[in-house]
């Protein structure tokens, strides 16, 4: 009558069942309780039960009874499994959007009105995730605006095709009925829309969608393609994680999508046999870069956070811990979250060099440009280094003359200090010192980072600055991460943007300084 299962949902032999395993005199405690899966007495539902007990004997050791403890931990095993599956499709995400195909990237099939097999992998994923009806994905053009649909997941096929069919040919963005919505897409904000409520309710309505969820997928603050889902006519409620999840999906989308575009652009160029041919080289080699330096943290995440779960798990299926038990567990529970927190910085700081590079071929890079002093804004990228290296010298030399007014994003300034810092961290030996100096020459302030790393060579310093360049033989020293061959490349044009150059001076084998300089504000002055 209770339809007693496993834990996967299979029948339990007569043998296994815990009553049968009690009164044969098994202990089930810790890892040897079971889960166990029964229907309500009413059929309604199905709950989750994690069993412990052991058999009562007499004096002479037979069994005679037993005790059996029920700990209903549905929500719990529900939880344990969406954060797995969530985790897992994060990890599928980026698999695809590292490793995804190059073929079928010419602008020829590239048609109006033809799928993405990526982006359709990417819906599919969200659409299980989410527990969705329906996902769609459309690039918008970045230059024109123009909307392209690129997948559509939870149709049956004549539905499917008829939504293509639907698909309208070389409609703008900007050409929107209500513009107020498009103003708050490009602000990044994902919008809950009721269909069946003013103005929505007067338009078709061919697939009964009640509440549709739509999501910006924007790289920096350019519009890139939207990602919409529903839940058919179901009043559906979305919650915070549900939002949570679905602007990461959103912002993984961007990339394919951006991706394409990069891949379009290469195969228009192939009328420059030359070019093309050291194009593909560096994108090889990027991708696969790329690839790895994605998936090193997250799958370290992954076993941080599958750890934590285990051990806590194990804490609470003991029926009696000690105190010094448990509380060795939380520490070291908070010690793999922690790694796990710089794993995650790690990651963040990957996919912000993609976009940031994405945003320089795009032209889209922005500044916010205002009065500030660049010591302030070099002292707190070397005070933040020493705090993450504080077995490493760091040192910093300013002048006398103080402040240094200059006007510029102060956020993007010290993102090229800390990215020098770094570097010369990275690729010189772990216990030479570091030397930042700050200088004034007339009008123009110079900031340099000096190193004790292996130097490079004069044909290596012409090439350093490029996109995607990695000087060949050059092993990381301290710190983990060979990067992407992105850092500099931005950099220079952050520098540039700001009136400023930026330069090397380096000997084969002894020591590395990279400079800047920035024009000083006679307003501030």
């Amino acid at each position: 009558m209770l339809n007693l299962r496993d834990e996967h949902g299979h029948l339990l032999a007569p043998e296994k069942r815990p009553v049968t395993r009690m009164l044969k005199g098994e202990v089930m405690t810790g890892s040897n309780a079971m889960d166990i899966i029964i229907r309500t007495l009413d059929g309604q539902m199905n709950v989750q039960l994690n069993v412990s007990g052991t058999a009562m004997r007499n004096s002479h050791g037979e069994v005679i009874g037993g005790v059996l403890i029920f700990h209903d931990v549905t929500e719990r095993r529900q939880l344990e499994r969406r954060t797995q599956e969530t985790l897992r499709t994060l990890l599928s995400m980026a698999e695809a959007l590292v490793l995804a195909p190059e073929t079928g990237s010419t602008s020829e099939e590239h048609t109006p009105k033809t799928a993405n097999p990526v982006a359709t992998r990417i819906a599919e994923l969200t659409c299980s995730v989410l527990g969705c009806r329906r996902v769609s994905i459309t690039a918008i053009d970045p230059e024109t605006e123009v909307m392209r649909p690129i997948a559509v997941v939870g149709l049956p096929p004549e539905q499917e095709r008829q939504w293509w069919a639907e698909q309208p040919e070389n409609s703008r963005l900007s050409d929107s009925p209500m513009p107020e919505m498009v103003a708050r897409l490009r602000t990044n904000e994902v919008l809950i829309l009721d269909m069946t409520q003013p103005p929505f309710d007067a338009a078709p309505n061919p697939y009964n969608i009640h509440i549709m969820l739509t999501a910006p997928m924007a790289t920096g603050n350019t519009l890139v393609g939207l990602l919409l889902l529903d839940h058919g006519s179901d009043a559906h409620i979305y919650t915070d994680e549900e939002i949570a999840l679905t602007k990461a999906v959103a912002k993984l989308g961007a990339l394919v999508i951006e991706r394409e575009r990069l891949l379009h652009e290469r195969a228009n160029a192939r009328a420059n046999e030359l070019a093309l041919r050291e194009a593909n080289q560096r994108m090889d080699e990027f991708m696969g870069i790329a690839s790895h330096e994605l998936k090193t943290p997250m799958t370290t995440i992954k076993g941080y956070v599958q750890l934590v779960a285990r051990r806590l798990k194990n804490s609470s299926q003991q029926e009696h811990i000690r105190l010094p038990e448990l509380q060795q567990t939380l520490a070291t529970s908070a010690e793999l979250l922690e790694r796990s927190d710089i794993q995650i910085a790690r990651l963040t700081r990957l996919v912000n060099e993609l976009l940031d590079a994405s945003r320089i071929q795009a032209n889209k890079l922005e500044f916010h440009m205002e009065p500030c002093d660049l010591t302030l804004i070099v002292q707190e990228a070397v005070q933040n280094q020493q705090y993450e290296n504080a077995r490493r010298p760091i040192t910093l030399e300013l002048p006398s003359i103080q402040p240094l007014p200059i006007i510029a994003d102060v956020d993007r300034i010290g993102q090229v200090v800390t990215n020098y810092l770094s570097n010369a961290l990275k690729y010189s030996p772990p216990t030479t010192p570091i030397r930042v100096r700050v200088a004034v020459d007339g009008q123009t302030v110079h900031v340099s980072v000096s190193d004790e790393g292996p130097g490079l060579s004069e044909e290596e310093q012409e090439h350093i600055w490029e996109r995607f360049y990695r000087v060949k033989g050059i092993e990381v020293q301290s710190g983990s991460g060979v990067g992407l061959g992105l850092g500099l490349h931005i950099c220079r044009t952050i520098i540039e943007r700001h009136g400023g150059q930026v330069g090397l001076d380096s000997t084969p084998g002894a020591d590395s300084t990279f400079w800047f300089t920035l024009p000083l504000s006679l307003v501030g002055q």
